[in-house]
């Protein structure tokens, strides 16, 4: 139901804009690595016990529209609906030097609807910001709590004409990793991307 209303409300945001503006679009695809910054639950201050965390890597496959609302103005606006899959391991124990108590691989799918606003700096060279608001659908491994993030993106790439590639940066605001033996956890990425416009 989530899923649907996220869908139907991306739709609705981007309707006005996609008739009113010159725009591009194409497919993009991405992997990327990054940190899971995560304290451990309150119940397990004071056992010893320490988790250690291996953000594994992230990937993402969708749909980009760009848009150039203002014929004067050089300033475009990305917008993107994707769907990926994040893959983390944690391993839980008295120290690294001895056996772990308790270890699990994490897989977590999720859907994003980004907006970005872009500026040309030179010849192919842009850069861009914005926000990525995503939502979890499927948790494997550690299943968490909560399920919605709204990470703060930013990101620099160059285009070639037939195909842009762009590195950037998503970090991570809400607490989107709560488990029984992880009080709060955030993403921090970063990834790289490709762009084939159409």
């Amino acid at each position: 139901m989530k899923i649907k209303f996220l869908v139907l409300l991306a739709v609705f945001c981007m309707a006005p804009a996609l008739s009113q503006a010159q725009t591009e679009s194409g497919i993009v695809v991405g992997g990327g690595i990054g940190s899971l910054r995560a304290d451990i639950n309150p119940s397990f201050v004071g056992t010893g016990i320490v988790n250690k965390i291996d953000y594994k890597a992230a990937f993402s496959a969708g749909y980009r529209f760009r848009l150039h609302p203002l014929a004067a103005s050089p300033l475009f606006l990305d917008l993107d609906a994707a769907l990926g899959l994040k893959l983390w391991h944690s391993d839980y124990g008295q120290s690294s030097l001895e056996p772990s108590q308790y270890e699990v691989s994490s897989q977590y799918y999720f859907v994003a609807a980004s907006g970005m606003v872009g500026y040309p700096l030179y010849k192919g060279l842009r850069v861009a910001a914005g926000i990525e608001p995503t939502y979890y659908f499927r948790q494997n491994g550690e299943d968490s709590k909560n399920s919605f993030d709204i990470p703060l993106a930013g990101k620099i790439a160059y285009n070639f004409k037939i195909v842009e590639i762009g590195v950037s940066y998503k970090h991570g605001l809400m607490n989107v990793v709560k488990t029984g033996h992880i009080d709060s956890g955030k993403f921090r990425d970063w990834q790289l991307s490709v762009w084939i416009p159409f």
